[in-house]
């Protein structure tokens, strides 16, 4: 067995192109994979498959190793994102009974491990209990356990494998520790037993080939109490948690002035790039727009966690608890994943499926985390409730969301909310509410399906419009039936948007300009991406500076959103709340109406309807694409300048 100050030499030969370094390398490192992986899975068929695929791309991409003795992290790196992307391939992992996953890993540890003396103790109680708590606890707990615990790797190093930053990587080790606790005491396991039960665990999933011994250190379980109080932060007792711990962090400095302060955490370092970004969790309290209401806490304190299957810029999931105001009481809940809108009524213990997503009551754009302060800034300046009423405090080097400060309730002086990145997995966005549970189906047809096709018409300065579409409604829509759309003005210019790319015509079909993808659904309905149609369009003129304002007619079905493109010119759009969708965009110059955009949406979706073909993007090598003009290309086709740019 290579000692551990052998293995920065043996990866370093093995870079050199020393073959039987390599081979080497690949039999000392499958051991401690094998059971990284199968800790993690607790699937032993899936383990022998994915150590083999991580292996296999662990020796085609050494070579890309930059420092040898960060070997272990990167390894560990490659086996999560395999073990990830497996997951993601699948839509449901099977589920299989406690008793019968047991008697599966028996099975597998007398064939496999009968020589090492743990038969009997593999048939005692404590061991069942064990393996069966592990087994209820996420995956992303059970892997960070393994390498804190197992693989003792630093607290940096994890955060390297996990692809995270240190502080996720220590607050996620704060939750394991704590849901493997809840699961302990459900088998009857005090606390007590918590080091004895992980040492169990690592060495009944041990090898049988390795020669190292399992131990838990009571130094590796330890967190600190930065850590807690952030690992607490957005459930019911976070702010509180939060408020104890920067009082007793402020009386440690008094007496000890050369430690750091408790906001060091919120370091630069410590935070994950945008482009790394997959999850994003949070507490927020909403106001009451009734304005006999003002600084009420009546709408509650809003617990949100936010995942992004294909990057920040991508899709978006959401899952939202409401509490009571002072977080000690859950009330309805929100679930928005790949497959629907799900609205759980806690009076009534329903689950409702609806058409729309959720769009804030008082009206309010909703604001993500991950937004930058320019953005945060115009928009606060547009809805007023800046600077009298908030403070947000963005990272200066990455631009995120660190924390905010609401100055606008009576009952919650200066409400603090801290944001946390990358702490939560996909698991966390599947359906769960359980099967007694009545569910109540109110989606039309087109909404039902996931996806529908859709028509425009009217006239702008004079000119007909027309044009063809289809849009996804859902996440797990979009890739059979993707977001495409073919516009024409009159017989002169045609705009095309499909997955291929975006294109700009003359009639004659010579193309002008070229974009990336959906540079034209921009001011569109986007209901695949996450959010309402009523944030989509008002975040996309936010994203130019364009000021806007927002009115529900009394029917409440509807919303009017007036966008100030320029001093002559506003685009009215009205948006069907329930359905999600945007009816008609008006336009007005110099304050007369000078035209509309209606859109139709197909319920029924008949096999001969042949005019819905997606669009096919023509060769155009030779001409570079340009960046688009976001929402104003709207206002770039009523003033009839779209092609010249």
């Amino acid at each position: 067995m290579v000692e551990e100050n052998s293995w920065c030499k043996l990866v370093e030969l093995a870079q050199r192109g020393r073959d039987d370094c390599m081979s080497q390398l690949a039999r000392e490192a499958k051991g401690r994979l094998c059971a990284y992986v199968y800790r993690v899975t607790l699937d032993h068929d899936l383990t022998d498959d994915l150590s083999q695929e991580i292996l296999l791309q662990m020796m085609q991409s050494l070579g890309h190793l930059n420092q040898a003795d960060r070997f272990w992290p990167w390894m560990y790196r490659i086996a999560q994102s395999k073990i990830k992307e497996h997951y993601k391939s699948k839509q449901r992992k099977k589920m299989i009974s406690a008793s019968a996953f047991y008697k599966d890993f028996l099975s597998h540890k007398n064939e496999h491990f009968q020589e090492d003396g743990l038969k009997q103790m593999l048939h005692d109680e404590l061991s069942k209990k064990v393996m069966v708590a592990m087994k209820q606890i996420k995956q992303q707990y059970r892997a960070i356990l393994s390498l804190r615990c197992y693989e003792q790797l630093s607290y940096a190093d994890i955060a390297e494998a996990m692809q995270c930053n240190e502080v996720t990587a220590r607050v996620l080790f704060f939750r394991a520790k704590k849901a493997i606790k809840k699961q302990l005491a459900s088998q009857g396991l005090g606390k007590g037993l918590l080091l004895t039960s992980l040492a169990l665990f690592g060495k009944l999933t041990t090898p049988a080939e390795a020669t190292s011994t399992v131990t838990v250190s009571a130094a590796s379980t330890k967190v600190g109490l930065t850590t807690a109080a952030l690992a607490t932060a957005g459930s019911k007792l976070g702010i509180a948690t939060i408020a104890t711990a920067i009082t007793l962090a402020s009386i440690a400095i008094a007496v000890m002035p050369e430690s750091p302060k408790p906001n060091a955490s919120f370091s630069a370092s410590s935070l994950p790039n945008r482009n790394e970004i997959q999850s994003i969790h949070f507490t927020s309290q909403l106001k009451d727009n009734d304005p006999n209401t003002v600084g009420s806490l009546s709408k509650g304190a809003y617990e949100q966690w936010l995942y992004f299957p294909d990057g920040i810029d991508g899709p978006m999931f959401m899952r939202m608890q409401r509490w009571t105001p002072e977080q000690d009481q859950k009330l309805c809940s929100w679930l928005e994943n790949a497959q629907g809108n799900y609205y759980y009524a806690s009076d009534k213990n329903q689950v409702y499926i609806h058409n729309c997503r959720v769009c804030w009551s008082n009206l309010k754009v909703r604001r993500l985390p991950c937004d930058t302060a320019d953005f945060t800034e115009f928009l606060s300046q547009v809805e007023g409730d800046l600077p009298s009423f908030a403070e947000y405090n963005h990272d200066p080097e990455t631009g995120l969301l660190i924390s905010s400060v609401d100055y606008r309730f009576t009952n919650a002086f200066n409400f603090s909310t801290e944001y946390l990145y990358n702490t939560t997995g996909p698991e966390q966005f599947q359906y769960n509410w359980p099967a007694s549970i009545t569910v109540i189906d109110e989606r039309d047809q087109m909404h039902k399906r996931g996806w529908t096709l859709f028509r425009i018409n009217g006239e702008l300065n004079g000119k007909n419009i027309s044009g063809l579409g289809q849009i996804p409604f859902v996440y797990s829509a979009a890739g059979e039936h993707p977001a495409w759309i073919r516009l024409n003005i009159a017989d002169e210019i045609e705009i095309i948007d499909c997955s291929a790319g975006s294109q700009l015509r003359r009639a004659d079909g010579i193309t002008i300009a070229a974009y990336q993808a959906g540079t034209f659904f921009k001011g569109l309905p986007r209901p695949w991406m996450g959010m309402h149609t009523a944030d989509i369009i008002r975040r996309d003129a936010v994203e130019k500076h364009l000021s806007f304002n927002s009115k529900l007619l009394e029917n409440e079905d509807n919303l009017i959103i007036s966008l100030d493109c320029r001093a002559d010119m506003n685009l009215i759009y009205t948006i069907n709340m329930e359905k999600d969708i945007v009816e008609d965009i008006r336009f007005i110059i110099n304050g007369i109406n000078s035209g509309t955009m209606y859109f139709s949406y197909l319920q029924d979706i008949s096999p001969a309807d042949a005019e819905f073909a997606e669009p096919v993007i023509s060769d155009i090598s030779q001409i570079p694409t340009q960046d688009g003009t976001g929402i104003l290309w709207l206002a770039n086709l009523a003033s009839g300048n779209l092609d010249n740019r």
